[in-house]
C-alpha cells in the first residue's frame, strides 16, 4: 500500500506535486465543480488517500484512510512506520509489485489486494490503486512521488472466506452423501457436472460437460416421461421436482438414482445421488409383501400386529375380521377386549400363560384357544407370533397370524373318537377271544389229556407207546401253559379282583423270566383306586412299552414307576439300552409305529399324552393324565419338575 521512500530531486518532487490533481496537500484556491464531486465521491464510498513525498520520507493520509488505518486523524508517517503497516505476511509481495510496476507499460502504476494491521492489533483487508512518480538520475530511475487510493474491502474478503468455508462443507457433504451435482441453461443441450457426478453416470471422473441427449437415451423411457412432466412442472408452476429413475450404466449394469433441481437465473440446478441398495431392499420387500399375501390367503390367515406400549392392534388383512365375525367397520380389538369379549374362560390363564412364555423365551409364540365370535359361535383358533424388542430388552411389538382350525379340531376330536372305539373293540374282542380260548380250546386240550390218561392204561410201561403218550402228554401240558399266558395277557382277568399294582407285579415276574431283564418296580397305592378302565389302559401302556424295550432297546434293566403328584398320575418306563439312534428316529417319523401311537391314543383317552427322551445312556417313556378327580382341571406336565428336561418329541421305534 505504501511506498518505500527513495532519494529524489527536492525541485522536481515540488514541480510534480503542484501539478497533482488528487490527494495533494497544496491548497487549491478555486476549486472546480469536478473537484467537489470528487471530495463528495471519496466521502460517500470511505474512499482512503495517500500521498508519500520520498525527499521529505513523509506519507500523508486523508481522513478517510485515517479511519481504515486506525490512525488518528491528520497522522503523518515516515517511510518505516508507514511499512510496518503492511501486515508481515503480505510485505514481500506489496513490494514486489511495487517494484514491477516501475517497468510496467503504464508506468508506475500498480493495484493489489492486501492486509494491513492497525495500532490496535486488528487486521484489515484493503484494496490498493496506485501510482509512483520518477525522474532519471545517474543512478536510475528514482520514484519522487506516489499517491493512490485505499478501500477497506475486509466485508469483502470475509464474506469471500465465509463462501469458500461454505462451498468446503458442501462439498464434504456431498462427498459423504455420494451426491453429485449438475447445472446448465434450461433450453441447452449440455449440462456441467462435478467429479462425483461424473462417477455416478459412468464417466471418466474429469469429465465436465456431458450432453443431455446422451444421458436421456439411457433411461428407459417410462422413467423419462415422468421426469419430464415433472420438469414442465417445474419450470410453469415452480413445483418442486424430485425424480427417482433408473440410469444403464456404461457396463450394461443398471443404477437407481435420486435427482432434486430448481432453476435461478434462467438455469436449472440439481443434485443426484445413488439409490439402488434402497430400491432393491424396497423391491425385495414389495415381493415378499406379495408372496406373503398369496401365502396368507392361500392358507386362509389373518395377519395382525400389535404395539405393546399403546395396546393397539392393527388387522393387516380382511381375513382377521372373518375369523372374529366382524367388520372393518367394527375395528380390531385391544388385548382386553379380546380377553373379556371373545376369548373362551376356560382358556384364558393358558392364553396368559403363553403370551408371558414367548416373551421370556424368545418371543416364539404359539397359543391354541377356543374363542366366541361376535355372533356367539364357537370357534377354535390357532395364533402364532413373533415378539420385537427394544434396544432395554423389552418387548416392543407383537408380529403374528391367527388360523382357524376349528375343522381340523373337529376332525382331531373324530380320530380320538374313533381310536376310542377302537381300543374299545379291541378289548371286547380280546376278552372274547379270551372266553372263547377258556370255553373252547382249553376245554379241548384238557379233553385230549384225559383221553391220552386212557390210552396209556392200554400199553405196556416202557414200551415205545409209553413213551410217545409221554410227549404227546408234556406238548399237551405246555400249549396249555401257553393258552392260558396269553389268555391273561390278552384279558387279565386278576386286574379287577387284586388292582393294577398287583397284576403289574405278576407280569413283571412272568417278564423278567421271559426276557431276562432286570426290572425294579415302584407303585402308589392310589391306583389300585382307579375305575377299571383307567387302570387296564395304564396296564396296557406297560405291557407296550416293556415289549418295545425287549424287542428293540438291547438293555440289561428296566424301571417302572407308578407315581401320583399334585392329581396328575404318572406312568414311567425307563431303560439302560442303546437308546433310539436317528436313523430309526427318521424312520418312525415317516412310518409311525402301532406300540408308540398306541400309547399316546391310550393316554389322550384320559386326557393325558406321552413323551419320549431318549439318549446313549437309555431312552425313558412318560405318561402324565389327570386322576380322576382332577380330570376337570387343565392337565399340565410342570405338574413333575423332574419332567422339564423331556423336551424330546415324539419317537417311535
Amino acid at each position: 500500500m505504501i511506498d518505500n521512500p527513495e532519494q529524489g530531486d527536492r525541485k522536481s518532487r515540488k514541480m510534480a506535486v503542484r501539478s497533482s490533481a488528487v490527494g495533494c496537500v497544496p491548497t487549491i484556491e478555486a476549486p472546480s465543480n469536478r473537484d467537489e464531486l470528487l471530495r463528495l465521491a471519496v466521502q460517500v464510498g470511505s474512499i482512503g488517500i495517500y500521498e508519500t513525498d520520498f525527499e521529505q520520507n513523509r506519507t500523508r493520509f486523508s481522513p478517510e484512510l485515517c479511519v481504515i488505518l486506525g490512525l488518528q486523524i491528520g497522522t503523518e508517517l515516515d517511510y518505516a512506520d508507514a511499512s510496518r503497516l503492511v501486515d508481515e505476511r503480505d510485505r514481500a509481495a506489496v513490494n514486489a509489485l511495487m517494484e514491477q510496476a516501475r517497468n510496467a507499460s503504464d508506468e508506475g502504476t500498480w493495484n493489489c489486494i492486501h492486509r494491513i494491521m492497525r495500532p490496535d492489533g486488528n487486521v484489515r483487508w484493503i484494496s490498493v490503486n496506485g501510482r509512483r512518480y520518477y525522474r532519471d538520475t545517474p543512478t536510475g530511475r528514482q520514484p519522487v512521488r506516489a499517491i493512490g487510493t485505499v478501500v477497506d474491502v475486509t466485508h469483502l474478503k470475509e464474506a469471500e472466506d465465509a463462501l469458500r468455508q461454505s462451498e468446503l462443507r458442501l462439498r464434504l457433504a456431498l462427498d459423504a452423501a455420494q451426491m453429485g451435482t449438475f447445472e446448465g441453461d434450461i433450453a441447452g443441450t449440455e449440462a456441467t457436472i462435478d467429479a462425483q457426478e461424473a462417477r455416478l453416470l459412468g464417466l471418466p471422473e474429469e469429465t465436465r460437460i456431458v450432453s443431455t441427449d446422451e444421458l436421456r437415451a439411457r433411461i428407459p423411457l417410462g422413467d423419462l416421461r415422468v421426469s419430464d412432466a415433472k420438469r414442465e412442472r417445474l419450470e410453469r408452476h415452480a413445483e418442486a421436482y424430485h425424480h427417482e429413475f433408473r440410469f444403464r450404466m456404461p457396463d450394461g449394469s443398471e443404477r437407481w438414482l435420486s435427482a432434486y433441481a430448481a432453476i435461478r437465473a434462467g438455469r436449472i440446478f440439481g443434485v443426484n445421488f445413488d439409490v439402488t441398495p434402497r430400491k432393491l431392499a424396497e423391491i425385495a420387500l414389495r415381493e415378499s409383501e406379495t408372496r406373503l399375501q398369496i401365502a396368507t390367503s392361500g392358507a386362509a390367515l389373518g395377519v395382525f400386529e400389535r404395539d405393546l406400549k399403546t395396546d393397539r392392534t392393527v388387522w393387516v388383512n380382511d381375513r382377521m375380521y372373518e375369523i372374529f365375525g366382524r367388520t372393518r367397520a367394527d375395528g380390531s380389538l385391544t388385548r382386553q377386549q379380546f380377553v373379556e369379549d371373545y376369548l373362551h374362560p376356560d382358556d384364558v390363564s393358558a392364553f396368559e400363560a403363553a403370551l408371558k412364555d414367548a416373551i421370556h423365551t424368545g418371543g416364539q409364540l404359539r397359543a391354541i384357544c377356543r374363542i366366541y365370535q361376535k355372533s356367539g359361535v364357537q370357534r377354535w383358533l390357532q395364533i402364532d407370533g413373533k415378539y420385537e424388542y427394544w434396544d432395554t430388552g423389552e418387548p416392543s411389538r407383537l408380529v403374528g397370524v391367527v388360523a382357524d382350525i376349528t375343522e381340523r379340531k373337529a376332525l382331531e376330536q373324530e380320530a380320538r373318537e374313533l381310536s376310542e372305539r377302537l381300543i374299545v373293540l379291541q378289548e371286547e374282542e380280546r376278552q372274547r377271544i379270551t372266553q372263547e380260548l377258556h370255553d373252547s380250546t382249553a376245554q379241548q386240550l384238557v379233553a385230549a389229556s384225559l383221553n391220552l390218561m386212557t390210552l396209556r392204561t392200554k400199553v405196556d410201561p416202557g414200551s415205545a407207546a409209553a413213551v410217545l403218550c409221554d410227549e404227546v402228554e408234556a406238548s399237551m401240558q405246555t400249549a396249555l401253559k401257553e393258552l392260558r399266558t396269553f389268555s391273561y395277557l390278552m384279558h387279565p382277568l386278576a386286574l379287577q379282583a387284586d388292582g393294577l399294582r398287583l397284576t403289574i407285579r405278576q407280569y413283571l415276574d412272568g417278564y423278567v423270566e421271559h426276557a431276562g431283564l432286570t426290572v425294579r418296580f415302584r407303585s402308589n397305592p392310589k391306583f389300585d383306586e382307579l375305575p377299571l378302565e383307567m387302570q387296564r389302559t395304564l396296564f396296557r401302556i406297560v405291557q407296550e412299552a416293556l415289549a418295545n424295550v425287549h424287542r428293540h432297546a438291547s438293555a440289561s434293566h428296566v424301571s417302572v414307576e407308578l407315581r401320583c403328584i399334585a392329581g396328575q398320575l404318572h406312568l414311567m418306563v425307563s431303560d439302560n439300552g442303546h437308546g433310539i439312534r436317528s436313523e430309526v428316529q427318521e424312520r418312525s417319523q415317516l412310518h409311525p409305529g402301532i406300540g408308540l401311537l398306541g400309547i399316546r391314543t391310550r393316554a389322550r383317552r384320559f386326557g393325558g399324552d406321552l413323551r419320549v427322551r431318549t439318549g446313549t445312556r437309555g431312552t425313558s417313556l412318560h405318561v402324565a393324565m389327570p386322576s380322576q378327580q382332577a380330570r376337570h382341571r387343565d392337565f399340565k406336565w410342570s405338574a413333575l419338575p423332574v419332567l422339564k428336561s423331556f423336551d424330546a418329541p415324539l419317537s417311535q421305534r
